[in-house]
């Protein structure tokens, strides 16, 4: 295969990772958010946002998980391409690879199933994040090591520390407010990488 082609071939896989990481990030929060919108009994001052997999909105809720599981992996193919073969940033990709999975089987092992449910959502909140910490170790590119570092530490404070903290709130929070947050700040990572993945160069 000529060296053209090799180049061809590995800008339509970041070009594709990019498009997956987009739609991995904002079509399973407009589902999840949807599913909230629609049920009733769902409070955000009360409920986690996994108790809608066993809803009258389950349906809607575990696609969101599926889809974004298999969006994001196929986004973490094409990152892998895109920050290179150093190791730190490919156990840091490893580690987002396996967060996916984990998203993906939220939708499969729902809160019926606490015990798997748990080890899925549990992976899915710290392997994304320490994925974002072991690339901004890795990486040599200034933006994305800071961005990196950022989004990691913030979601980590997200989902441990933003619980704790609202213990000491005058008002109720559900868990379903840490586990947004920490979503959307894995979101803007994401989407951030997916704009350097449509236009690596």
């Amino acid at each position: 295969m000529s060296e053209n082609l090799m180049q061809t071939e590995r800008l339509k896989l970041l070009r594709f990772a990019g498009v997956c990481a987009i739609l991995g990030s904002v079509l399973p929060l407009v589902m999840v958010l949807s599913a909230t919108f629609l049920s009733s009994w769902f409070s955000w001052s009360e409920n986690a946002l996994s108790e809608l997999g066993v809803g009258e909105q389950a349906f809607l809720f575990n696609s969101a998980m599926l889809i974004g599981g298999f969006l994001n992996f196929l986004f973490a193919l094409g990152l892998c391409k895109y920050l290179g073969s150093g190791r730190l940033v490919r156990a840091g990709v490893f580690s987002i690879m396996l967060s996916s999975v984990s998203l993906a089987l939220v939708g499969v092992f729902t809160v019926d199933s606490i015990f798997m449910h748990g080890i899925v959502a549990f992976g899915y909140f710290m392997l994304a994040p320490a994925g974002f910490l072991l690339i901004g170790s890795g990486t040599r590119e200034g933006i994305v090591r800071k961005l990196s570092y950022g989004c990691g530490v913030a979601a980590f404070l997200a989902i441990i520390g933003l619980p704790v903290m609202v213990l000491a709130l005058p008002f109720r929070v559900g868990f379903a407010v840490p586990e947004l947050v920490e979503g959307l700040i894995i979101a803007a990572w994401t989407i951030y990488m997916s704009a350097r993945l449509l236009k690596p160069f």
